[in-house]
C-alpha cells in the first residue's frame, strides 16, 4: 500500500483516477453503438432512444452531483468515489437484463447517480496533490479517461455486437440475453474491482490553501462567490456547456452516421471511431494540458481560454462539417480527426475553475459545472440530433445534416462565450489565485 506522501504518490492516484474515469466513460458512451439493435428489440424511435442514452443519464448525473459536491468539500472523497464506482458498474450490468423502454431508462438513471460522484471528487483530490503550474496537465491526464473510455467502448462494443450477433449464449442467472445485453454485462461487472481497489490505494490528502476561503461551505456561500465572479464563471461554464451540447450529440450519433450514410456495420463503425479516438484523443488531451500550462507559465492569464478556442474550432470542422461533405474519402478523413478534439480539452477549463475557486468550494463548483454541462450537454445534445432527424429532416439517412445543424448552433455560442471569458480574466497568470479571496 503506497504512502500518502512522496514523489510518486500523486501520480499513482492519478493513474487510478484515469482508470476509474475510463470505466465510467465506457459505461456512459457505449450507447452510441447500440442504436440499431436496441431500437429494433424495444420498438422505439430515435427520439426515445436519445432519451435513454442522454436525458435519463443526464438528469440524475447532474442533480445528484450537487449534494455529492457538498460531501466532496466536507467529507471523505475516496470513499465517495468507491461507492459511486460500485453503483455505476452494477447499474450498467443491470442494463443487460432490461427488456423494455422503462426498465432500460431506469437502469440508465442509476448509472447517472453513480457517475455523479467521480469528477467532483477527482478534481478536488488532484487540486490538492498537484501545484497550480502543473494542474492543467494533471487534469488533462485525468481526462484521458474520455478518449480511452470512448475508444474502448466503440471498439469493444462494436466487436461484441458483431461477435454475438449469430450466437445465443446461455449465461448463469441471466438466461439467453440479446447481443446488446451481453455488451452491458461484459463492460459493467469489471468496474466492481476498481471500486474495491479505490479505498486501498487513495488516502485523503491535506487540503491545500485552506486559509484562502471558508473552513466550511454550503451551496449559498458557493453561489455568492460565483455571483461575485459571474463574468468568469458564466462565460467559462457556459462556453464548455455549449461545446458539450454538440460534443455529446456527435459522440452519440457519429457511429449511426457511419452506418446509415457510409454503410458501416456496428463493428466497423466502432473500430474506425475507436482506433481514431485512441490514436488521436490521447495526444490531443495531453497536448491541450501541456499548452495550457505552458501559456500559464509564460504569464498568460487567459491561457486556458486560448486552448479552448483552438479546440472548439477544430471540433467544428472535424465533427460537424465532416458529416455534410459529399465526398466519402474527405468526410471519413475529417471524422477520423474528430478524435483529436472531442472532449480532449475539458481538463483545461476545469483546471482554471479549480485555481480561481476557494478550496472548500471546489467540489460544489465542480458539481454545478458538471450540472450545466450534463443537463444541457448529455441531456440536450443527443436528443437535439435525434429530434432534428425525426421532425426536421424526417429521414434516418439525414442524421449528418442533424449533426451539422446542432453543431453550428452550439459551437458558435461556445466560441462567443470563450472569447468573452478572456475579458474577465487577469492579464497576469500570477493573479488568478487572488480571485479565491476577492
Amino acid at each position: 500500500m503506497p504512502a500518502a506522501t512522496g514523489k510518486y504518490y500523486p501520480w499513482i492516484v492519478l493513474v487510478l483516477l484515469i482508470a476509474l474515469y475510463t470505466s465510467s466513460f465506457i459505461d456512459r458512451s457505449i450507447f452510441g453503438l447500440l442504436v440499431k439493435p436496441i431500437r429494433a428489440d424495444l420498438q422505439i424511435t430515435d427520439t426515445q432512444y436519445s432519451l435513454i442514452a442522454g436525458f435519463a443519464f443526464a438528469v440524475t448525473y447532474t442533480l445528484a452531483g450537487i449534494p455529492m459536491g457538498w460531501i466532496v468539500d466536507n467529507g471523505s472523497r475516496r470513499m465517495l468515489i468507491a461507492v459511486g464506482c460500485a453503483v455505476w458498474s452494477f447499474m450498467t450490468a443491470l442494463c443487460g437484463v432490461a427488456n423494455t423502454f422503462g426498465t432500460l431508462f431506469t437502469a440508465r438513471v442509476g448509472v447517472g447517480i453513480g457517475e455523479a460522484v467521480l469528477s467532483p471528487a477527482a478534481y478536488s483530490l488532484l487540486s490538492d496533490l498537484f501545484p497550480k503550474e502543473k494542474l492543467a496537465r494533471a487534469l488533462s491526464y485525468y481526462s484521458l479517461g474520455i478518449p480511452i473510455g470512448s475508444g474502448l467502448a466503440l471498439m469493444i462494443g462494436g466487436s461484441l455486437v458483431d461477435f454475438f450477433a449469430d450466437m445465443a449464449p446461455n449465461l448463469p442467472f441471466f438466461g439467453t440475453p440479446k447481443p446488446w445485453q451481453v455488451v452491458f454485462l461484459v463492460i459493467g461487472l469489471p468496474g466492481l474491482i476498481l471500486a474495491l481497489l479505490t479505498p486501498l490505494i487513495i488516502k485523503e490528502p491535506k487540503r491545500q490553501d485552506i486559509s484562502k476561503g471558508p473552513e466550511r461551505s454550503n451551496i449559498v456561500t458557493v453561489l455568492c462567490h460565483a455571483w461575485r465572479h459571474r463574468g468568469i464563471y458564466l462565460t467559462v461554464v457556459g462556453g464548455v456547456t455549449a461545446t458539450a451540447v454538440g460534443g455529446y450529440g456527435a459522440m452519440t450519433w457519429m457511429p449511426t452516421f457511419l452506418q446509415r450514410v457510409h454503410g458501416f456495420t456496428a463493428g466497423e463503425a466502432g473500430m474506425f471511431l475507436g482506433i481514431s479516438t485512441l490514436a488521436l484523443g490521447v495526444p490531443g488531451t495531453m497536448f491541450s494540458g501541456w499548452l495550457a500550462d505552458k501559456l500559464v507559465m509564460r504569464g498568460r492569464g487567459d491561457g486556458h481560454m486560448i486552448v479552448g478556442i483552438i479546440y472548439v474550432i477544430g471540433l467544428f470542422i472535424c465533427g460537424f462539417v465532416a458529416p455534410i461533405i459529399p465526398d466519402r474519402g474527405a468526410s471519413l478523413f475529417l471524422v477520423a480527426g474528430f478524435g483529436f478534439f472531442i472532449f480532449t480539452w475539458v481538463g483545461v477549463p476545469t483546471a482554471l475553475l479549480q485555481i480561481v475557486t476557494p478550496v472548500r468550494m471546489r467540489g460544489q463548483i465542480s458539481a454545478l459545472y458538471l450540472f450545466s454541462t450534463g443537463i444541457f450537454g448529455i441531456g440536450l445534445g443527443p436528443t437535439a440530433v435525434g429530434a432534428a432527424t425525426d421532425y426536421i429532416f424526417k429521414a434516418d439517412e439525414a442524421v449528418g445534416k442533424s449533426l451539422f445543424l446542432v453543431g453550428i448552433i452550439s459551437l458558435s455560442i461556445s466560441l462567443a462565450l470563450l472569447l468573452a471569458a478572456r475579458r474577465y480574466l487577469p492579464k497576469n497568470a500570477a493573479d488568478l489565485k487572488t480571485l479565491q479571496t476577492a
